[in-house]
């Protein structure tokens, strides 16, 4: 077998690793690029705030990251909150489903199943 052979017979995974590359790349870069701006609105903030380079200054920068980090936070609880109440809805028609289908078959004189 030929080197020309080999490197025809596996170019669709060569093809697939080098994209999956590049998109960590690209993804790893955006995410250092979105930390720098992060930084540099709270940076603004904290001017705009008065707090010159210093303890004040330092103080509003942590204010900010905290702020970040409990948005985050505040968003994941929402986010399981909603879940919970997507699953309760979900059991809710199902009980709902049940009990009509129970009154139907009472309706035609047939005993119903139980409904958990």
């Amino acid at each position: 077998m030929t080197r020309q052979n080999s490197l025809t017979r596996y170019r669709l995974a060569l093809m697939t690793l080098a994209v999956l590359l590049g998109t960590g790349i690209a993804s790893s870069a955006s995410a250092i690029d979105w930390g720098r701006e992060a930084h540099r609105e709270d940076s603004r903030t904290c001017q705009g705030f008065g707090a010159d380079h210093g303890r004040e200054y330092t103080r509003c920068m942590m204010e900010q990251q905290r702020r970040r980090d409990d948005a985050l936070l505040n968003a994941s609880e929402q986010q399981r909150n909603n879940a919970e109440a997507a699953r309760n809805n979900v059991e809710t028609v199902r009980r709902m489903r049940c009990n009509r289908e129970a009154e139907r078959a009472r309706a035609r004189g047939e005993r119903p199943e139980w409904c958990p």
